[in-house]
């Protein structure tokens, strides 16, 4: 029994005895058994009725939550803890349960928070702290949570009376595709647009009637145009590459090559072109046959654009080096260009084979360059299982390896499959 129990029946009992008390000064029968009546009822509710609505609510207030929630089953714990995505448990605008990923992301003590203080988003910590709000529909997108560019899709679902579970995916990098795409996008149409805008003006200028009666500036505003339409074919050939290995990068490539070959090939093309620096491609290991599982055409574009590249960045009247070997391991042919220019910065060197960019963007134009090149190279690269690496010393130069997958006759024994594959651009 306690305390306030016995505190109960002892009101009930002084208030009996005085009921008897005042019933013993009355001398009228009747009177006293009325006041005896209406007393001992008094003490009856107050030690049984009344006392026993203060007993059941105190407990009431204390009472822990149903044990059928789901929260409360033993293995509720591990179970959350098994997702990898943040996931809690919400109720009366307090986190009551979170796994390991979401301790990680909000901190560790996030469990006893509200919502407010533990997400740090106005929109998401008001939805959650609201009772009557609906959680169907698309899930809430919020960044700023974690890293400053992460962004993440909150899922928000009723499990039981006044318990909201709350999970977290990760959408950086979906969200960093569609970025890349809406920039690709803005990119080409910028690249487009500069050489238009030039044969629109210069187009507009010689269709006045004086202007084109003066031959020497007719000549030179035809040769920029012809310039211009020239670099307007280059992009959108290389975007029409661009697409189709693309389209072909799930394909697996059966055909059997000569990378030899076509490294002679294409160093022989350059030197016999226009440009006098196709003279300085100095050819390495090619003298043996190399075989490897490859598409010609893909192989030879690959080749020419990083041929094209240190022509074009590389110091005048300094070698370009082509070598063709096999790696360290034997298991991949390794085809290094490399030539002595004014190098790039390491900061630049993961983002060359990104659409479009270019670390010095006046002097790429002015060469000629599209900002397609190292992209078509890396996309060439994944098709054929391969690995890239992009080294540079500023001062001293760059060079570009490309490992592919040697070709194995019907008799030669099984080989392991590579571990280096797609792109580690600047890693050796």
């Amino acid at each position: 029994m306690t305390r306030f129990s016995i505190l109960r029946l002892l009101l009930a009992a002084l208030l009996f005895i005085a009921g008897a008390i005042i019933a013993g000064y009355s001398s009228v029968p009747a009177e006293r058994a009325f006041i005896m009546a209406v007393t001992g009822m008094i003490a009856i509710f107050v030690a049984a009725d009344q006392g026993g609505g203060r007993a059941r609510a105190r407990p009431a207030r204390n009472t822990a939550p149903s044990p059928g929630r789901i929260t409360h089953h033993p293995d509720f714990q591990g179970f959350i803890d098994a997702s990898t995505d943040p996931v809690m448990v919400v109720e009366a605008a307090r986190v009551t349960n979170a796994n390991r990923a979401a301790r990680r992301l909000f901190g560790e003590n996030v469990v006893g928070e509200n919502v407010r203080t533990a997400v740090r988003h106005a929109g998401a910590a008001e939805r959650l702290a609201d009772e009557d709000a609906k959680h169907e529909g698309r899930p809430l997108r919020l960044t700023g949570i974690g890293l400053r560019d992460q962004a993440w899709d909150m899922h928000i679902q009723r499990i039981s009376s006044g318990q909201k579970l709350v999970r977290l995916t990760d959408r950086t990098s979906s969200q960093a595709a569609e970025k890349m795409r809406v920039d690709f996008v803005a990119n080409a149409s910028h690249e487009l647009m500069t050489p238009l805008s030039s044969v629109k003006g210069f187009i507009e200028t010689l269709s006045e009637p004086d202007a084109g009666e003066y031959a020497p500036t007719r000549t030179r505003f035809l040769g920029i145009m012809a310039a211009e339409t020239e670099r307007m074919q280059a992009l959108v050939r290389d975007l029409m590459s661009l697409s189709r290995i693309e389209a072909e990068k799930y394909q697996p490539v059966e055909t059997t090559v000569d990378l030899s070959d076509i490294a002679r090939s294409v160093a022989g093309e350059l030197a016999a072109g226009s440009n006098p620096r196709g003279g300085d491609i100095v050819l390495h290991g090619t003298d043996e046959p190399r075989m490897v599982m490859g598409d010609t055409s893909q192989l030879r574009q690959l080749l020419y654009n990083i041929l094209s590249n240190a022509m074009k960045y590389g110091r005048k009247d300094t070698p370009i080096t082509l070598s063709i070997g096999l790696t360290r391991s034997g298991s991949m042919a390794r085809l290094r260009v490399a030539d002595e220019g004014e190098g790039i910065a390491p900061e630049h060197i993961p983002r060359l084979t990104e659409r479009f960019y270019r670390v010095d963007s006046g002097r790429s134009r002015q060469l000629g360059g599209t900002g397609l090149g190292l992209s078509l190279v890396k996309h060439i690269v994944d098709r054929h299982r391969g690995h890239l690496e992009i080294s540079s010393e500023p001062g001293r130069g760059t060079t570009i390896n490309v490992m592919l997958q040697i070709a194995r006759l019907a008799d030669d024994p099984p080989s392991s499959p590579p571990l280096l594959s797609g792109d580690t651009s600047g890693m050796l």
